[in-house]
Parts: C-alpha cells; structure tokens; sequence
C-alpha cells in the first residue's frame, strides 16, 4: 500500500462551487457535483420547456384558433406537450412523495401541490379537447419548479456536510504498523486494540491510543479545543485528528475502526436532521387539516355541478377548487420572503443558502459558542515581555536574535513571538545555526551570542523561575522562557484574544433575551467574560453534544457557533448552527450558515431581522389560509373562472 501522510492541516480548504457544470469522469468533479450537475441539466431543459409553453400560451391568448382546427390542435398539443415534459424532468420527486404520503397514510405540503399540478394540468385538458374554457398548462411548470428548486437546495447542504465527512475520514483511513520487526503503512480496517502504531513529526495521529514512547507537542484544538499545543509523553492518551508537532511517537492502539472519537462525532453529522422549525410545525399543522378540504370539496364540487350541468362544468369547477388551493403563500411567497431575509443577512455578514436558518435565529432562546477560533482569534498575543536587566541596555540583540530564532517556526508560540518582535527587528533577526527542535519543550540554537533556548521552564531544570515570575503584572497567561547559556534571561506571556466587539456582542444578546453559554474543551480558559455568561470548560465533544440536546429537549432552540471538529456533533443536535469562516471545512459544511470575515458581531441585528420575518410570515399563513377558503368556495358554486383561480 502506498504510503499515505496527513500533514498539519490547511485551515483553508477550497470548496467546488454551488452550481458547476461538470463532465464526468473529467477528474475535476466529486460525485456530489455530478450529481448536482445533473439535476441543474434537468431543471435547464425543463426551464426550456416551460419557457416553450409560457410562447404557445401567449400565442393561444393573442390570436385563438378556431376549435378543431390544425392550428388549434398545433397549440393546444405544444401546450400539453411542454407541461408533460416538465412534469417528466422534474416531476418525479414531487409523484414519489406524493405516494411515500399516501402510503404512510399522513399528509404533507407535497399532497397539495401534486393536487394543484394536476388540477391544472387534467382542467386544461378537458378544456384543450372539449373547446371549452380556456388552458393554464403554464401553472404546471410553476408548481413543479418551486417544489423541485427548492427540495434540491435542501438536498445540497446535507450532502454537502456528508461529502467532507467522508473526505476527513479518508485523511486519517491508515497508519504506519509494526508488522514482524518492520513498520508499514496498512489501511484502518487492518489495525486492532493493542498494535503498534508510530507517528512522525508533522504527521497525524490515525488511531486513538496510548503513548508508549516518544515525546513532543501534539496540536488538538479541532478535538479538543485547546487553543495551543499540549505536551503527549509515555502514559499519556492521543486521539485519532490530532497532530505530532515535533516529536516521534509510538502509540498502542486502543480502540478498533469506527469506535475512534473521530469516528463517533462524524457519525453524528447528518443524523439529527429534520427537526422542523416553529413556521414549519404551523404550517404542516395547516396543511394537516387544509389538504383534506381541499379533496373533499374538489371532489363534492365535480359530483354536484356533474348533476346540475354536466361533466364539463363539473371538471372546470372542480379543476378551480384545486387551482384556488395552491399553496403558493407556502410554496412561492414564503420562499421569496426567506430568500429575501438570507439576502439580507449575507449583506450582515451571514451567508446561508438554508431557510431554515431564519427560523431558527428567530426562535432561539439560547446560543451556545465555542471558545477557540470563535470568540476568540485563535491567535496568542504577548501581553508582557520581561528581561533581564543586564540584558536591558543589550535588548535589541537579545531580541533580534530571538526573533531569528523563532522566525524559522511554524509553531503557534513562535509566530505569536514573531509577530511581537517584528516591529523591533525590521531586518529580520539575527542568524542562528544548529536549530534543534525539542520535543515537547522547545527549541535550541547556538547563535552570536551564545546557546539560546526558548520554550518551556524545564529547557533548564536547574534554573528557578519564579524570582522573575513575581515581577510579572500578569498573573495569568502562558509562560514562554528564555535561557542563554543556561541563564533566564527574557520571559514572555502570551494571552489569547478575543475578538473584537465580543464584549458588545453578549450585552446585545442579553438584551434581546437570549441566553449565552460558552462550551470548550481547553481546560483552563482564560478569557473574561460577564457574570450572566456560562462558561463550561474541558468539555469533550460528546458532552458539548450532550448540554446542546438538554437544551432542545427543554425548548430552548438553541443555536450553536463553532468552528472545529469537535463542535461538529453539537452543532447536528441543534436547532441550527453557524461555523466561522476560518473553521473547519467539516464545520462550515454541516452548518446552516458562514459568517463572513468572522464578524460574529453579526449575531443580534441578525435575530432581530429573522424575528421581523417570521413574525410577517406568520401573518401571511394565516391570511393565505382564509383566501384560499374563500377562493374555493366561489369555485364550488362557480362564480371563480379557472383562469382566475390560477391567478390567485
């Protein structure tokens, strides 16, 4: 088998686009674009169709032909011809749940929109053979179209979460095995409890385990949470998604494939869909009782007007009372509403392409926020800088060369130092040759001035810190020692930073009524936050999970803000959920939403908007419903032209 590495991960990952075009078999296309290809080919040639139809329509309406005629039958075939077709290209979603409905004996939105389609479709077939009346096949094409677009932009945010769960998953399917005195690389599936696995600096950890030699800085905040690299050595557990920053490892494997943490939280992406929203409960609540009347009168109308007048009025009238019933406040003018409010919140600084997302901004009476990369930058400033002080006259040295130093790191540490010391070394630090990395501790270097190390306080066991730990302000923070020549010399502290605007941004959600918890698995936060603000620390992904669904069981909507791996289970139990746009592609996938630039700050204008929305939706159920009623009892008694039900 092929050697496979999963480097330290590129927070960046290019998504295809929503709408592509794409040849199969080309190389440049996922199944999930393919399929998406193919569904948009079929909404074009439907849309081509229809426009077809829309130009006979006028035709017939500008100029009608003489019953029986060439041209009539011309036209009134094109007509029946072009809806056929659309129903042929688009229509088989909408008949299968149609009769998914019927045979689990429920009721839903589908019932009532097949009944208007072929209201209108077998109304205008009757006036299209008989002469009488006048067609609306075109009310076909709408009714199929507003049904299928938007069931298939539905479709794509779930499968879209699906695909980058299984391309994570394949980022860690093998490891590198201890099989009879040699290592190899072999597939999960060949792997049990108990094999010796070894991961490499730069690598990622396959299997979750225990450390049985080796030492070093592993990366765990998609796990965990925790904002900076942590030090694994022997005893100590790893986790499958976690990254070996420097040392070399060999770990014991302790759980089988899809019993890994990973495993667990990626079952759980899609697996709590479908919970509906408050407008949509109201409106299958409507539809619940609506569907039925809608049957029994079309059906009473045919048999009483087929009595009094004939099967012709009976067809025309009844045809009406279907045509009248089209759920268009459901199926048209809400989806232009919710369109409209997701345009609105993208100029907020919220993109989504979910509904849904309204709904629950609305509703939500409790967010919940990751810490790491969500309120916070993810990034360490140094907030104080301590130096020897026969080093102080000498500080430009000392600092250029520790900037030379730590300027060759990738390491989180060592680029909050770079970015501290830039404005003080604009030449870039001094040379420094024999870099070494110390696992789990640091690094070394021998440069003009002498050996340096930075890192950990136990680089230099000998030396006591804490003489210069109590001339320090800050009494929190990580702690990042500087010895030269096994002397302390420079000692910094660096703070995670939150972003701007938080403060403002929990006052504004305390105003509006919504409650906010922050949920991380960094075991020590240090970050200030208000008292009315709960703050759960060293939560694992499974607890994160487990206070979200408290949270729904107890009516609270909630909503959840994260960004990394281990937020991905949370946010699928929630009502809706929102990923930064520097998180995990997994989490931005599973998400009902992106905030762009991650302007959190976002948040309260966005609830205030999807309240205002739902609450004018809400109204428009309500008068659509009484419209509708009244429509169709004038259809009944036939004072309502099918033509003019369509209209409405």
């Amino acid at each position: 088998m092929n050697k496979k590495i999963a480097s330290v991960p590129n927070e960046e990952v290019s998504f295809s686009s929503d709408f592509v075009a794409c040849r199969p078999g080309d190389g440049g296309c996922d199944e999930l674009d393919e399929r998406l290809s193919h569904s948009w080919l079929r909404v074009g040639i439907a849309a081509v169709f229809a426009g077809q139809g829309m130009a006979l329509s006028l035709a017939l309406s500008m100029t009608p032909p003489e019953f029986g005629t060439g041209a009539y039958w011309i036209l009134h075939g094109g007509l029946a011809f072009s809806a056929l077709a659309v129903m042929l290209f688009l229509g088989g979603a909408l008949f299968r749940a149609t009769f998914a409905m019927a045979r689990e004996r429920r009721l839903s939105i589908e019932g009532l929109f097949c009944l208007s389609l072929l209201g209108a479709f077998f109304g205008s077939l009757a006036g299209s053979l008989t002469g009488s009346g006048t067609v609306y096949y075109e009310v076909v094409s709408i009714v199929v179209a507003i049904y299928t677009v938007g069931r298939m932009l539905g479709e794509r945010s779930q499968a879209r979460a699906l695909t980058e769960r299984d391309r994570l998953r394949e980022r860690f399917d093998q490891a590198e095995v201890r099989r009879d005195s040699k290592w190899e690389w072999v597939g999960l599936e060949a792997i049990s409890p108990g094999d010796r696995v070894r991961v490499g600096p730069g690598t990622a950890f396959a299997v979750d385990g225990q450390v049985l030699s080796g030492e070093g800085y592993v990366r765990e905040t998609a796990m965990t949470g925790e904002p900076l690299p942590v030090v694994r050595r022997v005893g100590d557990w790893v986790k499958a998604g976690t990254w070996s920053m420097d040392g070399d490892f060999e770990v014991a494997v302790s759980a089988s494939t899809g019993a890994r943490e990973l495993d667990v939280i990626l079952q759980k992406v899609g697996s709590f869909g479908g919970r509906p929203s408050e407008m949509q409960a109201l409106a299958n609540r409507l539809i619940a009782w609506f569907l039925p009347v809608v049957a029994g009168t079309s059906g009473l109308t045919a048999l009483y007007w087929a009595l009094a007048a004939g099967w012709v009025d009976a067809v025309l009238n009844s045809m009406a009372v279907l045509l009248v019933a089209c759920p268009c406040a459901l199926g048209l003018a809400t989806p232009v509403a919710v369109w409209q409010s997701l345009f609105r919140l993208a100029k907020l600084g919220l993109v989504s392409r979910d509904g849904a997302l309204v709904d629950a901004l609305a509703e939500t009476q409790h967010i919940f926020f990751d810490k790491t990369g969500t309120l916070s930058e993810g990034v360490f400033r140094v907030t104080e800088f301590w130096l020897d002080p026969h080093w102080r006259e000498r500080r430009q040295e000392l600092c250029d060369t520790i900037y030379g130093v730590e300027a060759r790191l990738e390491h989180p540490v060592a680029r909050s130092l770079v970015a501290y010391l830039e404005e003080d070394c604009p030449d870039g630090g001094a040379a420094c040759e024999g870099l070494r990395l110390v696992p789990g501790k640091g690094v070394a270097a021998n440069t003009s001035i002498g050996r340096i190390q930075i890192g950990e306080c136990d680089l230099c066991p000998e030396i006591d810190p804490m003489a210069a730990q109590l001339q320090l302000r800050e009494t929190s923070g990580k702690r990042v020692y500087v010895f030269l020549e096994g002397r302390l010399v420079a000692l910094a502290v660096l703070q995670e930073r939150l972003r701007e605007g938080i403060s403002g941004l929990l006052r504004e959600l305390n105003e509006l009524g919504v409650e906010v918890s922050v949920l991380t698995g960094d075991s020590n936060p240090e970050i200030s936050l208000p008292e009315n603000v709960a703050l759960e620390a060293g939560c694992s992904a499974e607890e994160k999970e487990q206070v979200v669904r408290a949270a729904v069981q107890a009516g609270a909507r909630p909503l959840v803000v994260g960004d990394g791996i281990n937020d991905v289970s949370a946010m699928s139990a929630a009502v809706a959920s929102i990923s930064m746009r520097s998180g995990a592609p997994l989490a931005q996938s599973t998400a009902a939403a992106v905030v762009t630039d991650d302007r959190i700050a976002c948040l309260p204008g966005a609830i205030l908007l999807s309240r205002s929305t739902r609450q004018r939706l809400r109204g428009n159920l309500y008068y659509a419903a009484g419209y509708n009623l009244f429509g169709m009892g004038l259809a009944a008694t036939g004072f309502l032209h099918p033509v003019i039900a369509a209209v409405l």
